[in-house]
């Protein structure tokens, strides 16, 4: 049996044993939350299931599903970090992300990789492998995202309404789908990752009042690249949403709270 990649005892995750697979474990993230579209790789992060996700220099990582290396989680901003070659030494440079990059626990701002280093996006951790190494796909089960074809589909849920409707929420890559009943929305890729991110909040918390999302949150983990987002930007994000929302009877989806933020109102299957 072949050994794990960082140690001599069995793979068995993927191309890590249990040990080095459960240490980098990170709530609130399934293994299809994170895929890579690098044709070409030179390097690997391999994640908590010990799937290898190919890098090369350049590589831009972050939520935002168009990056080199998508990783789908409300703390990971939109290009969060970046990994380059430099004089034949790998770094790991931080886009002044909003909750911050850690190599082997040390937050940093640009930070020269070793093979087999830990490092930490927000709340998700890879190691580090500075050679490329076989494709392979990820664990599938319960309680996964399940895309048949991966440039087709990243993210799914099913939320229950307040006032008990079953909504279906599918993304693609230029946005997302809402189904409810024999209804059903288009929404944009900002307006799906405002709802994706509500989701994920509300997936992470025990306590409904810790679910809100404050509006400097949302500006970050999402795409506003035409200005520099404030609250009305946001703002008019959540109003634009809503409005569709209404269209299918399910405007209570978002709620709202004065010098808070935002949540999901509903109930995520």
């Amino acid at each position: 049996m072949a050994a794990c990649l960082l140690c001599s005892s069995p793979r068995s995750i993927g191309v890590l044993c249990t040990t080095h697979g459960v240490a980098i474990a990170s709530p609130g993230i399934t293994s299809e939350q994170i895929f890579s579209r690098m044709t070409s790789a030179t390097a690997a992060l391999v994640d908590a299931w010990g799937v290898a996700h190919a890098v090369s220099d350049g590589a831009k990582i972050g939520r935002d599903p168009r990056v080199d290396v998508a990783v789908l989680h409300a703390s990971v901003s939109s290009e969060h970090a970046t990994i380059q070659l430099v004089d034949g030494a790998w770094h790991l440079v931080d886009n002044s992300s909003r909750n911050g990059t850690e190599v082997e626990g040390t937050r940093v701002t640009d930070a020269v990789l070793a093979g087999g280093n830990t490092v930490r996006l927000g709340d998700v951790k890879f190691y580090f492998w500075p050679e490329a190494l076989p494709k392979m796909e990820p664990p599938r089960g319960s309680g996964r995202t399940a895309p048949t074809r991966r440039d087709e589909l990243v993210f799914s849920a099913k939320v229950t309404t307040p006032r008990g409707h079953l909504l279906d929420l599918r993304q693609r890559v230029d946005g997302g789908v809402l189904r409810i009943a024999e209804s059903s929305i288009e929404l944009a890729a900002m307006e799906f990752g405002l709802l994706q991110l509500l989701v994920e909040r509300r997936r992470m918390v025990t306590d409904a009042e810790l679910a809100y999302v404050a509006w400097h949150e949302i500006a970050d983990a999402l795409s506003f690249r035409s200005v520099q987002a404030d609250s009305e930007n946001v703002r008019e994000l959540v109003h634009r949403v809503r409005r569709k929302l209404a269209s299918v009877a399910a405007d209570d989806l978002i709620e709202s709270k004065r010098g808070v933020g935002y949540r999901l109102a509903g109930e995520p299957g």
